[in-house]
């Protein structure tokens, strides 16, 4: 949407020149260049209502004094498009309405023959702008509607929101915060029709930097995010009640971290995508292992400490002894041998 306009009033400013320059008092006068005028004169020039047919094409019917468009009157461009309204001294000065050959619309004020002052901005193929414009473009407090039916409120400058502004999306989310070119930049909320929320740093719409997103299931997360996804240093909260505290990447657990049960249970070492993977310790019912880990369960050797007094040290697969391992029991005798499924072989 191009709200760059600039209002076309050079035509309007020759053709007021010609009937002062030219007209003497008559009802009916074609001027040199083939432009015709019809109306009230007085003193060699219109006043009063009149209408003209240009050379152009163009047309105006309304009000002159000493000749210039004075008052109220309508103005109809050849190419296209048209302006109904105020006049002063040969301008577009006032409220008036201006149609534009696109079929594009603006409804306001206007100062030297561009909206200046407050006006409605209608896009034809969708969307627009309501609220202050400055030299012919939206500038200071003000309401974009989008075409794809987002609407964003706030101050305008260089066309677009930038500053503090709120927003309601034709999806049901809904912002409130800093924005720049018209997208959530900086800090501000993020409410989702699901009532999920997002509070913290946003960079070219999307969540960038620190902030705590509330999920509707009642997880939260607070931490660092990249293009709108957990990455980097945070800490998750289940609605269950787990935790973890670490590294994340793309959204999952990635990197190192500690992932505490609710039940007193716990994991600190290694993790990929989600999962338990390389080195960790893991904690449960007061048992300690600590060894290698691959999707989520001890796999490779590894160390475990019982809260018996045993101790075993060998070879696990998912989680089970399997393979070559030595059993310490708690007086300190020992027992090597093969392990499978768990069992003793």
């Amino acid at each position: 949407m191009n709200y760059l306009r600039i209002l076309t009033t050079g035509a309007i400013g020759v053709a007021a020149a010609i009937c002062q320059t030219h007209l003497a008092i008559a009802a009916s006068i074609t001027l040199p260049d083939g432009s015709k005028c019809e109306g009230e004169v007085s003193k060699g020039v219109l006043n009063g209502q009149a209408t003209c047919q240009y050379a152009s094409k163009d047309t105006y019917t309304g009000t002159f004094k000493d000749g210039k468009f004075s008052g109220t009157g309508k103005y109809t461009f050849a190419a296209g498009g048209s302006y109904q309204g105020a006049f002063k001294d040969g301008q577009i000065e006032g409220k008036g309405v201006r149609i534009y050959p696109d079929g594009d619309r603006y409804e306001g004020e206007f100062s030297k023959g561009e909206p200046n002052g407050i006006g409605n901005y209608i896009a034809a193929g969708g969307g627009g702008y309501q609220g202050e414009f400055k030299n012919g473009s939206p500038a200071g407090k003000g309401t974009f509607t989008f075409k794809n039916g987002d609407r964003c409120t706030g101050i305008v400058t260089n066309t677009q929101l930038n500053g503090a502004g709120t927003c309601e999306y034709k999806n049901g989310n809904s912002y409130q915060g800093n924005l720049a070119n018209d997208k959530p930049d900086g800090k501000g909320t993020m409410t989702f029709a699901d009532k999920s929320t997002y509070t913290g740093e946003f960079k070219a719409g999307q969540f960038a930097g620190t902030g705590t997103r509330k999920y509707k299931n009642g997880n939260v997360y607070t931490g660092t995010f990249v293009n709108g996804s957990p990455s980097g240093k945070g800490s998750l909260t289940l609605a269950s009640g787990d935790n973890y505290t670490g590294d994340f990447a793309a959204g999952k657990f990635n990197g190192t971290g500690t992932y505490k049960f609710k039940n007193g249970d716990s994991y600190t070492g290694e993790f990929k995508d989600s999962k338990f993977a390389g080195t960790g310790i893991i904690v449960t019912e007061g048992n300690r292992c600590e060894g290698e880990f691959s999707n989520g369960e001890l796999n490779g050797k590894a160390t475990c400490k019982y809260k018996g007094g045993e101790q075993f040290t060998g070879e696990f697969k998912n989680g089970d002894r399997e393979g070559k391992g030595v059993l310490t029991s708690a007086n300190g005798s020992k027992i090597e041998g093969t392990w499978k499924a768990g069992k003793m072989q």
